[in-house]
């Protein structure tokens, strides 16, 4: 995890964005790929086990016919929100924008834009990436 600048704001709001320096893994191309194969082989093979056992089990075919094109089309899409995701965000606090309140960001989330609720406020809090 190295520290990397992060734009902290309010969503859909004007107010000015402050940037703070939290702890951020970035993934590289190699690793991107590996989550993403995970998971399209985790999602399928685990929808066409669930769809052959069922067809097995019951005599219901329309069970295995509809589970196997969620299988094709559910599995890939998974996989490709899985490798648009370039970063994963450490565990910090943050302070709301808005009321001043601390979020705890937790450990392992995915992607930008990170959005996280604030408990005392309720606003939705957004993570983003500094341009550079």
């Amino acid at each position: 995890m190295e520290l990397t600048p992060v734009r902290v704001g309010m969503m859909d709001s004007r107010r000015p964005e402050s940037v703070l320096d939290l702890p951020v893994r970035h993934l590289g191309a190699a690793e991107r790929m590996w989550r993403a194969t995970r998971k399209v082989l985790g999602v399928s093979g685990v929808l066409l086990l669930v769809g052959n056992v069922l067809l097995l089990m019951l005599p219901f075919p329309h069970l295995h016919l509809c589970l196997f094109p969620l299988a094709v089309v559910l599995g890939p899409l998974l996989g490709w929100f899985a490798w648009r995701d370039k970063v994963v965000l450490g565990a910090c606090a943050l302070n709301c924008p808005r009321c001043h309140g601390t979020i705890a960001v937790p450990e392992g989330a995915m992607g930008w834009p990170a959005r996280f609720n604030c408990e005392a406020c309720g606003i939705m809090v957004e993570l983003n990436a500094v341009d550079r």
